[in-house]
């Protein structure tokens, strides 16, 4: 919840400011792109993203260990761009996200004892996104759309999101 709130005020911000987008030319013809990705389907973290022609493709990772907990978030999203002007690119998305969460002192109150607990799914997802750029090289990706989660047990709606530098 935490989570949609930052990215509610931080799109607030945004909307609410003239966006600046001097060097669409330079925005446009950009294939790299760094930053952070945060999403159901996407995955979250360091993303790189790489779009050479209508066709693209993002890649999310997140890795966390210490000594009792492994958490890793690792995404893969294609994506075709279908309308790009100064101001927006519109484009299609399919997400998919693998999450794995081991917890070795995880606390069983069932048997009263710690143990080794394992978690890991995978999600999946399709819709549209906008990339608006913010400044010369710097862009706000918002994506939306439909999603299975847990391994196609549940169906929901689904949100995106992602801050990069192009390059």
């Amino acid at each position: 919840m935490k989570t949609f709130k930052i990215l509610t005020l931080l799109s607030v911000c945004i909307f609410s400011s003239t966006l600046n987008a001097q060097d669409s030319e330079t925005f446009k013809k950009s294939k790299h792109s760094l930053g952070a990705g945060l999403g159901f389907t996407t995955g979250y973290g360091l993303s790189y993203r790489y779009t050479p022609s209508k066709w693209g493709i993002q890649v999310n990772f997140a890795p966390f260990k210490n000594s009792t907990q492994e958490v890793y978030s690792v995404g893969c999203t294609f994506l075709y761009k279908l309308n790009e002007s100064e101001k927006i690119t519109l484009y299609l998305y399919e997400g998919n996200h693998y999450y794995y969460n081991q917890d070795k002192n995880y606390f069983n109150g069932i048997t009263n004892k710690n143990e080794t607990r394992t978690d890991s799914y995978m999600n999946n997802g399709f819709g549209f996104g906008v990339e608006i750029p913010m400044f010369s090289q710097i862009g706000l990706n918002i994506m939306t759309g439909y999603a299975s989660y847990n391994n196609f047990q549940n169906y929901n709606l689904t949100g995106e999101a992602a801050l990069y530098f192009k390059f």
